[in-house]
């Protein structure tokens, strides 16, 4: 998923490649002209770790965690951490959970990116000072809405380098005609996709993708992918409306 003056960049999560063809693209949207967060003010959100590549989560119950399913795809469970309540990458101050089970849609494909959404379940509750959960939006918001986008990415769309703490973004979000006709010939913009970004200015980028996006203290919608950072086209993103009845039936079966 500000000013020009303000240079601080931010990106959330994941070294995932998707291979297309015979072009390489990245789906891991960090957060270009953002600014540094306290998660004092984002307490539901999470990092969702495995080996060396990160990515970010929501934390919707104690025990759930819902993120983006190309940074789990071939990912085995017991190879992932989540970690909540801290500012800082890492475990640093944090707390640590593992992953019991772990869900993707049927219809999720990494050359599409449709249905792009992960449901983990935690080992044990994620509870603490800064620490809690977030509601799955029901209705999507109207474009141009402005929503909120977090986690610990790259600082610039030159870097890949991840942030040493959690940074946030506003950006506004796209028509669906504008998000498809701007990448015609490139992605298929689905039902479960929504677009947010300002051209060349805001955007996710690399490392971001599993991240929240948030309207009016809502999970509306998850960091999934996008071309460049800060460029014409907008980030891509999971529509939590579109996927909430999936994650919730997910929950259901195996709670």
């Amino acid at each position: 998923m500000l000013q020009s003056q303000q240079l601080l960049a931010l990106l959330l999560i994941a070294s995932v490649f998707l291979v297309i063809g015979s072009q390489e693209r990245m789906a891991e949207p960090r957060i270009i002209g953002g600014h540094v967060a306290r998660i004092s003010h984002l307490k539901y959100l999470v990092q969702v770790l495995s080996n060396d590549a990160i990515c970010g989560g929501s934390l919707i119950t104690k025990r759930w965690v819902i993120s983006a399913a190309h940074c789990v795809h071939n990912v085995p469970t017991n190879s992932l951490r989540v970690y909540g309540g801290t500012s800082e990458q890492g475990a640093q101050n944090g707390i640590q959970r593992s992953v019991t089970f772990l869900a993707v849609p049927r219809q999720f494909r990494m050359n599409t990116m449709h249905m792009d959404v992960a449901a983990l379940y935690l080992n044990q509750d994620m509870v603490g000072p800064n620490v809690a959960t977030i509601r799955l939006a029901f209705q999507p918001a109207p474009p141009g809405s402005l929503v909120r986008v977090s986690g610990w990415g790259a600082t610039s769309r030159d870097s890949r380098q991840t942030a040493r703490v959690v940074h946030s973004v506003t950006l506004p979000l796209w028509p669906n005609g504008a998000c498809r006709e701007a990448y015609s010939g490139q992605w298929q913009i689905t039902r479960s996709m929504v677009c947010a970004g300002k051209s060349f200015q805001r955007d996710s980028c690399d490392g971001d993708s599993g991240g929240p996006m948030v309207y009016r203290g809502e999970l509306i919608g998850i960091v999934s992918f996008g071309n460049e950072c800060a460029t014409l086209e907008p980030g891509v993103y999971t529509s939590v409306p579109v996927i909430r009845r999936w994650f919730l039936d997910i929950m259901a079966e195996y709670s």
